[in-house]
């Protein structure tokens, strides 16, 4: 028989069964009527799987392949359930009696039955279809489900509630539902002036641990944490600098490695202050973690974002600075300092990280120094983060607090936008330069996308003892 005649077969087929599908449900003699059938195509490997009115269909270069016509489908997802590297696929089928043909032995036909059962069907997609798991009733009226790399199999039953399955040794079990959430801690800006390296060098052996020992107990309990580095770092004393030319001593960066941050802002407009080699010096140091707004000279090519995955929620963190001190960017190079100039470079960038991850974060270096209120320049900004699609703006350079605000996008998206975090630790000398923010925030996948919850605002301050320059949170 031609592969056409059997495709047009099973076309027949598929239609008998919706008519048959259509006929039972008005007859209550098929599953209930709140069941929703979806439909939809998918495509797992060489396979594309066709879900229509109850009934789906797997192709792969004119092989066709369809369940039993008694099983109904009302969804179809392809997942790596058992994480081997492959997807299967996962059919949410009815059939009659609490296990149709898959009875086992020790079950009587009677107490089959022929009521109609909810079941997870699996199989795996090789060569052929093939069946790998055929659920039993699952106890449940499932409305919906999903997959999700951390809780694996989510379905949603008519309650609203909501169960997750994983599979674990052979076949699926409920688990504990795990929300995927992520808390986030953000400091401002480390600016290292002179008085700060000067004290950690010629003391703690060279180590400057001490910048961030108090601060450690009140980070440890989040999952990522991140700073603003206002300077580049240097290997050779001749280059150390304070203002208005910085190069701070590469062993600050060693400490905020030590100190377990995850992610290091870099685009200042101090960033160029000891050229292209300061630039290699900090991207290479923190090439372990999310170094964002630098880059080498060796990437070659402009790299608008870098990503961090945590707790199954892919983030992607921006860096931008307004101004450059002065400094031109590198005619051969102008990728390694990432700038606001040119708008719709900006534009390009957030629609890339929005499509590439579940979060977007943008840290910016804006505003007016020592300003206590965001400018105009940097409510507009904060704007068009928000068109973009960021979820959060974290913003340094006025060195003092600002305040922070929701931004809502063209499209309705809300963007949480903290002006400026003030200082995380400088020698600055003014009292509103002694004290910056520490802003918090929880992200929650939902099923709308990412929710962003913040926590209050906690003060961070600079202190000063016996020389020794240091960060602490202000609990009171």
């Amino acid at each position: 028989m031609s592969k056409r005649i059997l495709i047009s077969l099973a076309i027949a087929a598929g239609l008998l069964a919706a008519i048959a599908l259509w006929l039972g449900v008005r007859a209550g003699t098929g599953p209930p009527d709140w069941v929703e059938w979806q439909s939809r195509t998918l495509a797992a490997g060489d396979w594309t799987v066709t879900l229509d009115r109850g009934r789906v269909t797997v192709t792969a270069a004119g092989e066709t392949w369809q369940p039993d016509p008694d099983t109904r489908v009302q969804d179809a997802l392809t997942a790596d359930i058992d994480r081997d590297g492959e997807a299967e696929l996962l059919l949410l089928t009815w059939r009659q009696g609490r296990y149709g043909e898959s009875r086992p032995f020790w079950v009587t036909e009677a107490e089959d039955g022929d009521r109609w059962t909810q079941h997870i069907d699996i199989y795996d997609l090789g060569e052929t279809v093939r069946p790998r798991w055929m659920a039993s009733d699952i106890g449940l009226e499932a409305e919906a489900w999903r997959f999700s790399e951390t809780a694996r199999l989510v379905i949603t039953d008519r309650t609203g509630a909501e169960t997750a399955w994983d599979w674990l040794s052979w076949g699926l079990e409920r688990v504990e539902l795990r929300p995927e959430t992520v808390t986030v801690a953000v400091l401002g800006e480390l600016l290292v002036h002179r008085q700060i390296y000067d004290y950690y060098l010629r003391t703690e052996n060279g180590g400057f641990g001490g910048m961030f020992s108090e601060l450690e107990p009140v980070l440890s309990a989040y999952d990522v944490t991140a700073l603003h580095l206002e300077t580049p770092l240097v290997d050779d004393p001749a280059d150390y600098g304070t203002y208005p030319v910085f190069g701070t001593p590469a062993e600050a960066g060693e400490a905020i490695l030590a100190a377990g941050f995850d992610v290091v802002s870099c685009a200042s407009n101090h960033a160029l202050d000891r050229g292209l080699a300061g630039i290699d010096r900090t991207a290479g140091l923190f090439r372990e973690v999310v170094c964002a707004g630098i880059q080498p000279e060796a990437d070659g090519a402009y790299r608008p974002y870098a990503m961090l995955e945590r707790n199954g929620i892919r983030i992607a963190v921006l860096s931008y600075t307004e101004t450059t001190n002065g400094h031109a960017l590198p005619e051969d190079a102008p990728y390694v300092l990432h700038t606001l100039d040119d708008e719709a470079q900006v534009q390009a960038d957030l629609k890339a990280a929005r499509e590439a991850a579940d979060a977007v974060l943008v840290f910016v270096h804006w505003g007016d120094e020592y300003a206590e209120t965001p400018n105009e320049t940097q409510t507009a900004w904060a704007q068009i983060f928000a068109d973009g699609g960021a979820d959060v703006v974290l913003g340094t350079h006025p060195h003092v607090r600002q305040p922070w605000a929701w931004v809502e996008g063209q499209d309705g998206h809300e963007t949480l936008v903290y002006y400026s975090l003030g200082n995380c630790l400088s020698a600055q000398t003014g009292e509103a330069c002694r004290l910056g923010s520490l802003a918090a925030f929880t992200l929650t996948r939902t099923p709308e996308g990412v929710a962003v919850t913040p926590e209050p605002l906690r003060t961070v301050e600079t202190r000063y003892d016996q020389g020794r320059y240091y960060a602490a949170v202000v609990l009171s």
